[in-house]
């Protein structure tokens, strides 16, 4: 009975703007993969401002927003990292109350990556010199082509990150019967009642920096020529 009881309350995990965030993420990295790769570079553009804005907002959230946001509240030293690797193999593991120490690695990993690809994105120069990244004036026409073919390579390495953190949602699903995607679209997980709720940062707070992050989203996609 004890077990059969044990999770039964809705635990409060993800925020809203967490939640729209990796969603967006996921959809515009598809969208800016796809794009570049059929050679619709006009919409791959976009899709990358969409990914730049995300990414910012993100790395800002981690500092000002909800108490699992945080990366105060989730990166962990050596020792809790093993500590954690070393009971990986165990079913009767309890859930992580946000990103557990294995998991804030690859959230690291995968904000830095975004970032490095999207900024070589936007020095890069195409081939013919007519699809050339915001900010490609600033390098000459060899540079922008060693950036391009840098942008794609770290785009490759972006996109087995991607496969190996899908095959890990997989792992825990399966494995250890822990449902990953049902809080991130929900914002709750089962819980025993007795664990800390999740701090909620203000949403003006966010907007405040959704505009910040906007309008430096802009000034990037125009070269700083204003």
């Amino acid at each position: 009975m004890e077990l059969a009881h044990a999770y039964t309350t809705d635990l409060k995990v993800w925020d809203l703007p967490v939640r729209i965030m990796h969603w967006i993420l996921a959809i515009a990295i598809g969208v800016c993969w796809w794009t570049g790769a059929n050679h619709q570079l006009e919409y791959h553009f976009y899709s990358g401002y969409v990914i730049l804005w995300t990414v910012l907002m993100r790395l800002y959230w981690g500092l000002v927003g909800s108490s699992t946001a945080r990366f105060s509240n989730f990166v962990r030293g050596p020792k809790a990292i093993v500590n954690y690797a070393s009971a990986l193999h165990r079913r009767d593991t309890p859930p992580s109350h946000g990103h557990n120490a294995l998991g804030a690695i690859a959230i690291i990993i995968m904000l830095g990556l975004v970032l490095t690809v999207v900024i070589l994105g936007l020095f890069s120069v195409d081939v013919d010199g007519f699809y050339s990244g915001a900010l490609s004036s600033y390098v000459t026409f060899e540079q922008g082509r060693h950036l391009a073919h840098l942008h794609q390579k770290w785009l490759d390495v972006l996109l087995w990150v991607i496969a190996l953190h899908i095959a890990a949602v997989f792992f825990y699903f399966i494995y250890k019967q822990q449902n990953l995607v049902g809080p991130m679209l929900s914002g709750k997980r089962p819980g025993d009642g007795g664990e800390a709720e999740m701090k909620i940062a203000p949403l003006s707070r966010f907007a405040i920096g959704g505009v910040i992050a906007a309008a430096l989203v802009w000034a990037v996609s125009n070269g700083f020529y204003f």
